[in-house]
């Protein structure tokens, strides 16, 4: 098991993003995606890899998520700089996104390795005051139910960055509405999706999430279909 934990050094970050698309562009969406959106972001320093994943239900259809070496990587200029002018077809495909959620996250504490091809995502949020014991619950008591579960390649907790991304996007006015922010997000990397879904319906797991201080706003179970990584040499 490998873990991360909060400290004085850098803290890895994930920029998380969820939104459905307008069906009339979806196709050349895909396209730009693939070919230019991300590839663009590859290219910047501090951005490690990235990952989209297509919705297995009722959830926004598309989420992709970047990994960074930290939050402060979003508040350089060469990434300012592609948000603030951005390419044609990034123009183009702004207006056509519904339904957006787009938060810069710490990941402040993660266990296991390697990627799992299908995720749980668990959109929540820690009762005022019990910060820390939802913490250790996810570290010490969720996380062991879920190995021992044997679905479970990963789990990382992510919470909203204090200092980053509170501020609008230059793209969420091309974007036409505000995007949604998030709390904290449990990313659960299954191997096993059913089982891991399975674990998380159980009343006595819904129960013990709420006593230790987790408030679950949202879940929501997604497939990868792509991955990338850093083009910066």
């Amino acid at each position: 098991m490998t873990t991360s934990t909060k400290s004085q050094r850098s803290v890895p970050c994930t920029l998380f993003v969820m939104n459905d698309i307008n069906p009339v562009v979806e196709s050349e969406f895909n396209e730009w995606y693939q070919t230019e959106h991300v590839r663009q972001r590859m290219q910047i320093p501090g951005f490690l890899s990235a990952r989209r994943y297509r919705a297995l239900g009722a959830s926004q259809a598309y989420m992709a998520i970047y990994s960074c070496t930290e939050a402060a990587v979003l508040e350089q200029a060469e990434y300012k700089d592609i948000l603030v002018e951005p390419t044609p077809l990034t123009k183009k495909m702004m207006p056509h996104f519904r339904n957006m959620v787009r938060s810069v996250c710490d990941e402040t504490w993660a266990a296991g390795t390697g990627l799992g091809g299908e995720a749980v995502v668990l959109r929540c949020a820690p009762k005022s005051g019990q910060e820390q014991v939802a913490r250790d619950f996810i570290a010490h008591t969720l996380y062991p139910q879920f190995a021992q579960a044997n679905c479970l390649v990963r789990l990382a907790l992510w919470e909203a960055s204090a200092s980053v991304g509170a501020a609008p996007s230059p793209e969420e006015a091309r974007r036409g509405a505000p995007d949604q922010r998030v709390n904290w997000v449990l990313f659960f990397e299954a191997y096993d999706l059913t089982t891991c879904e399975n674990v998380l319906q159980q009343s006595a797991m819904q129960q013990a999430l709420e006593q230790h201080g987790v408030m679950i706003e949202a879940q929501s179970s997604y497939r990868l279909i792509s991955t990338f990584e850093s083009e910066v040499g």
